[in-house]
């Protein structure tokens, strides 16, 4: 039953008997408490447990998340030090053009710009598609774990009796004008 239709139920009540009904809403507030009581007790081991599963599993996906980030901050490092390297060896291909010559000299050094360009560009490349790779790799794993779990929670708690109660709710609601009226 909705909010809509117990305040209806209730307000319909006490217009009948013209006069609140204090032993009507007693006996129902009694009703769902000894409901809520039975559901805390069966229900508390599960949902504990699920939790702590749950919590494990997160647990866990953080430490993959978090070796992930490392490798990548490892070849982040190792591409950063071999650019290093790299501008280092266009320094030391700079001073050896200059002996040999002016004209040699800068044909050389336009061929050691374009390769430490290219080189930057691809260790840029490289570094953007292995991070973009991780970060599509976590995303796909977490959404399907939650889509999963999501998958088991609805398939262990709605069972075929559940759905067909839903559906005829639904068809009762329409036909007597209650969904229109609860939409507004």
């Amino acid at each position: 039953m909705t909010g809509y239709g117990l305040i209806n139920l209730i307000i319909t009540g006490a217009s009948e008997h013209r006069g609140f009904n204090w032993q009507f809403v007693l006996e129902h507030t009694v009703n769902l408490l000894i409901l809520l009581g039975v559901l805390v007790y069966f229900l508390k081991t599960p949902v504990k447990n699920f939790l702590i599963e749950r919590r494990g599993t997160i647990g866990h996906e953080i430490d993959v998340a978090q070796k992930t980030i490392s490798e990548a901050k490892s070849r982040f490092e190792e591409y950063s030090r071999k650019l290093e390297a790299i501008e280092t060896e266009i320094s030391a291909l700079k001073d050896t053009l200059h002996m040999q010559g002016e004209s040699e000299r800068g044909e050389l050094l336009r061929q050691a710009e374009a390769a430490s360009e290219t080189l930057r560009k691809e260790a840029k490349e490289t570094i953007e598609l292995q991070t973009e790779r991780a970060k599509h790799e976590i995303q796909t794993e977490v959404a399907n774990l939650a889509i999963g779990n999501a998958e088991t929670l609805l398939k262990q708690n709605l069972g075929d009796a559940d759905k067909e109660r839903y559906v005829q709710e639904f068809t009762k609601n329409i036909e007597d004008g209650k969904w229109h009226q609860s939409q507004h």
